[in-house]
């Protein structure tokens, strides 16, 4: 095991930081609050960064100044919003109705609540400079209940081992519809526990669907990342990314009923906490 010193001698130089991947909309571990230690190589101002041999989408160069700090906000839904009627009630007359029946199936194409839209992933545009393992220990957790993908959107590290359960009695076929990744498209058997494994090689620059073949109506969204700079919003709509960097950095907005709602959200990210951050998104923009 290295002494203090001699992590103190490598860590020179360099800013040490533990990064958080967070989803939303499952209690079973489906990546939340998993912490990863990586290590990020900051540029000195005024020098430009050596050419990295990555795509252009897949690096950027980020001045820092001193330190990290967390970005904190709130995606609100400017209008307003009627909640959505369920996909179909309890007791509906639905393919495998006694177990996709046995409740309702809630429609989480847009969700408002106290005025903050659910479901929207804000992530760094393009991966910093890092070394070391961006990934969280453990398995993620994708699952089926009641005919119902859990949970809804997810972030997933690339390289990071999804086991895809069955919670229900009745089979899933799910289907990823990644660009750059192979398409995942197997039937996962009823009350399949173990899960079959997804890894992502790929990051991807916009989150994709997952459907289910057998229930046309099961719906959900993944984006595969390679860097830890990335949220999605809560229920209420407040998003939290910590240890970024000091520094400028332009994020991505995403939501499924809008698309790329941001191409380039520029944020000056200062060291410690930072002002509270508001997104606002229109009706229209989600096509209301």
């Amino acid at each position: 095991m290295p002494t203090c010193d001699s992590i103190l001698r490598v860590c020179a130089g360099l800013v040490v930081c533990s990064f958080v991947f967070t989803t939303v909309g499952c209690e079973l571990n489906t990546g939340a609050n998993l912490k990863a230690a990586v290590r990020f190589k900051p540029s000195k101002v005024g020098e430009a960064a050596a050419e990295s041999e990555t795509p252009a989408e897949t690096t950027t160069e980020v001045t820092v100044t001193d330190g990290v700090g967390t970005l904190k906000g709130k995606v609100e839904y400017n209008g307003a919003f009627t909640p959505l009627p369920p996909l179909y009630a309890k007791g509906a007359d639905v393919k495998d109705a006694a177990v996709c029946a046995a409740a309702e199936a809630p429609n989480e194409t847009i969700i408002v609540k106290d005025g903050g839209l659910a479901n929207v992933f804000i992530y760094l545009r393009k991966a910093p400079k890092i070394t070391g393992d961006a990934a969280p220990a453990g398995n993620l957790i994708f699952d089926q209940k009641n005919c119902v993908f859990k949970p809804h959107a997810m972030i997933v590290p690339v390289g990071k081992e999804i086991r895809v359960l069955n919670s229900d009695g009745v089979a899933h076929n799910t289907h990823t519809n990644a660009k750059k990744n192979t398409d995942f498209n197997k039937i996962v058997n009823p009350h399949d526990s173990v899960g079959a494994p997804l890894i992502y090689k790929q990051a991807e620059q916009e989150p994709f669907s997952v459907v289910c073949d057998i229930h046309s109506w099961m719906r959900a969204y993944h984006l595969p990342i390679d860097h830890p700079f990335a949220t999605i919003s809560a229920e209420d709509g407040t998003f939290e990314i910590q240890n970024l960097p000091a520094g400028k950095h332009e994020f991505k907005v995403w939501h499924e009923a809008g698309g790329l709602l941001e191409k380039a959200l520029v944020v000056t990210i200062k060291p410690g906490e930072n002002d509270p951050l508001t997104i606002k998104v229109s009706p229209s923009q989600l096509g209301k």
